[in-house]
This record gives structure tokens, C-alpha cells and sequence, in this order.
């Protein structure tokens, strides 16, 4: 260390890949903190990388998780990324000069135009493309997002319908074009893109079960969620009649989507949704802001309130293992699949069916 003519203090060393490198500062006091610091960073490996973004950053972390992620998730990642951080200036920042205030101030800027969970989704991908930088490349000592903690999220509370409602709905729809997709939410529990994209293939009427293989999105099928989303359920009573109806309608096809337009493709999101689901909600006297997801969720809350296991609803639901189940319905548990069958029929034949109710 030495003393330059301009008066600042040099500090001179080699860096973990036997580059040298030098810091200027403006007392010797100063110099030897930086420069004790930068011995260590040297001695426990991590490189520098100075000219290192928080967007380059989260380049490198995109690219690492590509293949290990569905589709869909890095895809809804990946435009986070690119619309709310690369189209402002913190993405520019240099990552070993980011501090716990520079995003404190980014978040408080996008929650003037952005809820609370989206503003969490962001701090979550920054926390982890920073994590992948100090534990994985070594470039950063330690992670600044880290010392920043996310806006409190505000989420929206968990629409359970009564199972008088829950019958009432698939009443409803009883011997209309839609009645195996919502039956197949309601008593399955399975995801809207599931069973848009089930085809005769997966069911067996005779054995009565339906194996889960693939999901809708965009109008293109992909592998499940999770590799626990993969899976073969036992059905319902309930759900075995509907898909018995459904079939026969259509001449028991062996082959093909089950529920498809004319030209053989599967049914789109936005059409459910508007011809489908809505119209099935109004008829049955529902709230129309119910979300179809919502079916998924009172059929767990059913199940539980059963006392179905947790670990065989975790199964049922395809959830990547009983801690998901817990965390999402720990509010409602109060103490096989086809166990889970049994129970939701069970709970239904509760309710008799309202006679004044007409299908679509």
C-alpha cells in the first residue's frame, strides 16, 4: 500500500484468478478496511466482477434455470425481468456497487403502479439471481437483496364454495358441453390447463381412473408442473358419471382430445372461460368472479375437512410434496386417491340435488 501524489492511498493486490487489481481511498484507514476486505474475497475465492449488471445478472440466472423449470415459469420470469428491471435503472447497476437502498427505492417507485405480489415476484428473482452470483460464481460476497424485505403481500382471500354450492353448480352444468371440466376441477382437483388437455387416452371408464400427462397452455401442450403433477387418479362416482355421459355424447372416441372444438384442437382458455365458466356460474346463482381454480381449492378444503390424510391430498392435488399442501390449506385442516374418491363422494351425497335446477 502506498501513497499517491494526488494524496489518495493505493492499495495493491491479486484478485482469486491472479489478476491485479488496486482501490483508491482517501485515508490510509480506509485503504487498509478495503484492502483487508479484498484479501479475504481473495482468499475465499470470489473473483470480481466489475463490470457485472444486476440485468446481466439475471441473464446468467435465466439462462441457468431454463432447463429446469416448465415453460410456463420461465416464461413468466423471463418478462418480468425484461419489463419491470431492464426497463429501468437499477438493472444497469453494477452489481457490486447495488445496495439494500437502491432496491428499497426501486420497489417503493413500482408499487405506485404495481401490486404488492408482483413487486414480491420481483424482489424474489433479484434475491435469487444475486444468491446464484455469491454462491455459485463467487463474484459477489454477499447478497444485498437480502438485507431488503418485500412489500407485504395483501392476497386475496381463498374463495371456498359450501359443498350446497359446489352441488348446486354441477347440477348445473349436468349434460352440457362443459360439465367434464368442471366436474373434473370440482371432485379431481385438477388444474384448468390438465383438463383442457386430457385426452380419451388417459381416462379408463372401465378400471375408473384418469392419468394427468400434460398441460395446456397457449394453445400447446407441455409436460405437467412438476413431476409430481404427473399422476393417475382414482375417480369420484361423481366425475366417472360425467365422463361415462360425456362419452357416450360423442360416440365413445378412443383417441383425440376430450374436449375439443371442431376441428380437433383442444378448447382455448379464453373460450371456457367466456362460454363455459361464466354462463355456469350465473345459471347456478354463483358469484361470477369465482375463478375456476377456486374448484381446485374447495375440493382440497373438502378433503381435508374429511380427514383424507394430508400426504394423500398432497398426492391427489399433484403438489410437489405435503409442505406445499400444509402451507396452502394449513387454515382449514382441522385434525390413497382412492381414498380421496370415497371421501369427495361421500361429501357430496350430503347434499340432495335441487330439483328446479335446469342444465345449459
Amino acid at each position: 500500500m502506498f501513497r499517491r501524489k494526488d494524496g489518495k492511498w493505493c492499495g495493491k493486490w491479486k484478485d482469486a484468478s491472479g489478476k491485479y487489481r488496486y482501490l483508491y481511498r482517501k485515508t490510509k484507514a480506509e485503504a487498509k478496511t478495503a484492502l483487508r476486505q479484498a484479501l479475504r474475497d481473495r482468499d475465499d475465492n470470489i473473483v470480481p466482477a466489475d463490470k457485472l449488471t444486476l440485468d446481466d445478472a439475471l441473464d446468467q440466472w435465466l439462462d441457468d434455470m431454463r432447463d429446469s423449470v416448465s415453460l410456463r415459469t420461465w416464461t413468466n420470469r423471463e418478462s418480468l425481468v425484461r419489463i419491470h428491471v431492464k426497463s429501468h435503472s437499477v438493472g444497469s447497476r453494477k452489481l457490486c456497487k447495488l445496495s439494500p437502498e437502491h432496491l428499497r427505492s426501486f420497489y417503493r417507485e413500482k408499487l405506485v403502479t404495481l401490486s404488492p405480489s408482483t413487486v414480491g415476484r420481483l424482489h424474489d428473482v433479484i434475491k435469487k439471481a444475486c444468491n446464484e452470483q455469491v454462491h455459485e460464481y463467487k463474484r459477489l460476497r454477499s447478497n444485498p437483496a437480502n438485507d431488503v424485505k418485500p412489500p407485504k403481500n395483501h392476497t386475496r382471500d381463498m374463495d371456498v364454495l359450501k359443498p350446497e354450492q359446489l352441488t348446486r353448480l354441477l347440477e348445473t352444468v349436468r349434460g352440457s358441453r362443459y360439465e367434464g371440466i368442471i366436474v373434473l376441477g370440482a371432485v379431481c382437483a385438477l388444474r384448468i390447463g390438465e383438463a383442457l388437455s386430457l385426452r380419451y387416452e388417459d381416462i379408463d371408464l372401465d378400471a375408473g381412473t384418469i392419468s394427468i400427462r400434460r398441460t395446456l397452455w397457449k394453445g400447446k401442450t407441455y409436460p405437467p408442473k412438476t413431476p409430481s403433477s404427473r399422476r393417475t387418479l382414482a375417480l369420484p362416482q361423481t366425475g366417472l358419471d360425467a365422463l361415462r355421459r360425456h362419452c357416450k355424447k360423442h360416440d365413445n372416441p378412443t383417441t383425440g382430445f376430450m374436449f375439443q372444438t371442431s376441428n380437433g384442437n383442444p378448447i382455448a382458455h379464453e373460450a371456457f372461460w367466456r362460454w363455459g365458466w361464466k354462463s355456469a356460474l350465473r345459471d347456478a346463482g354463483l358469484d361470477e368472479r369465482l375463478h375456476y381454480h377456486d374448484l381446485r381449492h374447495c375440493a382440497a378444503s373438502l378433503l381435508l375437512n374429511q380427514n383424507v390424510p394430508v400426504p394423500i391430498v398432497s398426492r391427489y392435488l399433484g403438489h410437489a410434496n405435503p409442505s406445499v399442501t400444509l402451507k396452502v390449506y394449513a387454515h382449514i385442516i382441522d385434525g390413497t386417491s382412492g381414498t380421496a374418491a370415497l371421501a369427495m363422494d361421500e361429501a357430496l351425497s350430503k347434499h340432495p340435488r335441487p330439483s328446479h335446477l335446469r342444465a345449459l
